[in-house]
């Protein structure tokens, strides 16, 4: 009996005991995980700053397109620089083997024109549109050879009679990727060309035809960048004639407000078929460039 009663005052004097020791825990938890909740960590501060950058974004896609103002603009770029043209003329059976190759140099001088209408769908129609900006695009390109350095190739079909080759195009541009002309951007391209040759013989001295490329302009710092540009171009010629092109233009460039200085290189690979003979051109240069943005 004696046992019973101790062990019921043992019961009643570790219960109160364990019931603190309970609280004294819950309490300890509940703290540190108010702290926990409460304290600052350099990982936690990256996290919600992804966060509400991609908020950012997100918001500025879905927002109220009739905020956006219908903001025109135009460039106008001039470039020159030496370069020197290569000229190649073969049979198409034996065109490495046969071939005679010339080379003179010459001086290239080019224009251009480009105008957007920045946020005009948007502006207009209170649509919710993907950031792509239609655009218009004219150009110029004048190759001059000193008349002392004027090619004859040796063969009646074909002869360089000419010191000047120019090239004008105009199309329409499609802006996929950025702001404004002076943002890092991706741009397709599409018109039609004219060519004024500087040949005679087997093929017309006048080529016209379509033509496709892209540009992309990449901002390294606010005012530093590079920017490339590519053309295919697609003369259209009658009978079993052919022909093609390609331009490639690559610089860097320094930006003072709306001004643009660049350096680059340039090359214009031109090729054409018929009457079994093939004639191919190449012209290589380093040129300087001044934008003008407004």
């Amino acid at each position: 009996m004696g046992r019973i009663v101790c062990g019921i005052m043992m019961l009643l004097w570790v219960t109160p005991l364990l019931a603190q020791s309970k609280r004294i825990v819950t309490y300890i938890e509940d703290v540190q995980e108010e702290r926990r909740s409460t304290r600052w960590t350099l990982t936690e501060w990256l996290l919600i700053k992804e966060r509400m950058k991609m908020m950012d974004v997100w918001l500025a896609m879905f927002s109220d397109p009739k905020k956006d103002k219908f903001a025109p603009e135009l460039s106008l770029s001039g470039y020159q620089g030496p370069g020197a043209s290569r000229f190649r003329l073969g049979t198409n059976e034996n065109f490495v083997s046969d071939r005679v190759e010339q080379e003179a140099k010459h001086r290239l001088e080019s224009g251009l024109m480009q105008f957007w209408f920045t946020n005009l769908v948007s502006s207009s129609t209170g649509l919710r549109t993907l950031d792509i900006d239609l655009g218009l695009e004219a150009a110029f390109q004048n190759r001059f050879m000193d008349t002392n350095q004027l090619v004859v190739l040796a063969n009646p079909a074909v002869n360089v009679t000419t010191d000047t080759d120019r090239l004008q195009r105009a199309g329409v541009n499609f802006r996929i990727f950025g702001a404004s002309s002076q943002d890092s951007g991706l741009v397709a391209k599409l018109g039609k060309f004219q060519r004024e040759a500087g040949y005679t013989g087997a093929w017309s001295e006048t080529l016209d035809g379509t033509y496709y490329g892209g540009e992309l302009s990449l901002y390294l710092l606010s005012f530093v960048g590079a920017e490339g540009q590519y053309y295919h171009y697609k003369p259209s010629l009658e009978g079993d004639a052919k022909a093609q092109g390609r331009e490639s233009e690559y610089l860097g460039f320094i930006e003072i407000y709306n001004v643009r200085f660049g350096y680059g290189i340039y090359q214009k690979d031109w090729r054409l078929e018929d009457q079994g003979l093939q004639f191919e051109t190449r012209e290589q240069g380093r040129f300087y460039l001044l934008r003008l943005y407004l």
